[in-house]
């Protein structure tokens, strides 16, 4: 019996179907295992540098439309210096474009830092990563931070590692971008209040951080003449606003030394809040006042503003001339 040529169209567009779906599921199981394997060979490569990672289960999901890669009871650990865990973590990516992953930790995650004697806690965590040839950006989104009796409503950054790492100071480390929105403390500060409405900070971190204790690495990178470009911070605090950039560093007893160039408005509250603090002592704090308020002008929008360099240094933060008070000791 003679098969007419419709019949035999479709025949062969049904084959090449068959096939198509064959070597697409063939496409992704292999990809799939390369990611698990990938995966595994990152995770190494960490430990290696001196991370502590970890986790309970791990699944390649999502066929046939994504990939979805799952980590759950997840932590990773860098000696002392932090530890964070979530309940689970994703990242999703299209067949086609393995570059560009969404990620997601909907039950949060917690996680301590050195320095802090407190659990900090996350509500929600959602982001992207981009892979590139030169470098891998990581943005975020955090929802309810709370720790050592501090809120915060959201913190967003974006992070970008370069892909070959720093071989002396003057390569590129990291980048971030970052802001906090409403932080409210445990106490308030005299003059200043309860609440941050707003924190915004641009940074370049030049020179690499070895593998190894916190304090050792910050040395290491410190000795190789490490720096911290800040491009770029914003700090809304009550009346205070405040706006910086310039450069900072470690000194030889691991405390800040910093030469920026700020501006301010209400530079009075902030002298209020460093008498109360202990910073400044209450019998300066009038002929500091004094000598700012000639430095301060009053600009087009009826604000008076402050603009001159803010130093630290030897333990001792200055605006132009004027010592504001001591800083306090980091351990």
């Amino acid at each position: 019996m003679m098969k007419s040529p419709l019949f035999r169209g479709v025949a062969a567009i049904v084959v090449l179907l068959v096939v198509a779906v064959v070597a697409y599921a063939a496409y992704w199981l292999l990809t799939a295992g390369r990611l698990q394997a990938g995966l595994e060979k990152w995770a190494a490569a960490r430990r290696a540098q001196g991370y502590e990672l970890a986790w309970q289960r791990e699944a390649v999901e999502g066929f046939p439309l994504a990939f979805r890669v799952v980590l759950a009871d997840a932590s990773i650990a860098r000696g002392n210096s932090y530890r964070i865990a979530v309940p689970e973590i994703y990242g999703v990516a299209s067949p086609w474009d393995l570059s560009r992953w969404r990620i997601a930790a909907p039950g949060g995650g917690s996680g301590t830092v050195q320095g802090v004697d407190a659990t900090i806690t996350a509500q929600s965590l959602t982001g992207a990563v981009v892979l590139g040839a030169d470098a891998s950006d990581l943005a975020v989104s955090i929802l309810r931070l709370a720790g050592a009796g501090a809120t915060a409503g959201e913190l967003t950054a974006r992070v970008t590692l370069p892909r070959i790492a720093p071989r002396g100071h003057r390569d590129l480390g990291l980048a971030v971008s970052a802001q906090l929105f409403h932080l409210t403390l445990p106490r308030p500060v005299t003059a200043l209040g309860d609440t941050i409405e707003n924190f915004a900070v641009d940074f370049r971190v030049m020179g690499g951080l070895p593998p190894g204790d916190w304090r050792q690495a910050l040395a290491a990178w410190r000795d190789d003449g490490g720096t911290v470009e800040l491009t770029q911070s914003d700090l809304q605090w009550g009346a205070l606003r405040l706006e910086a950039n310039g450069t900072l560093a470690l000194d030889g007893d691991m405390q800040p030394i910093a030469a920026l160039r700020a501006s301010i408005v209400d530079h009075a509250a902030l002298l209020d809040a460093a008498v109360a603090a202990g910073m400044l002592p209450a019998r300066n704090a009038v002929l500091v006042k004094l000598v700012l308020d000639l430095i301060a002008s009053r600009g087009a929008d009826g604000e008076t503003r402050l603009t001159a360099p803010l130093t630290v240094q030897d333990g001792k933060l200055a605006i132009g001339r004027a010592e504001i008070g001591r800083v306090p000791r980091i351990e």
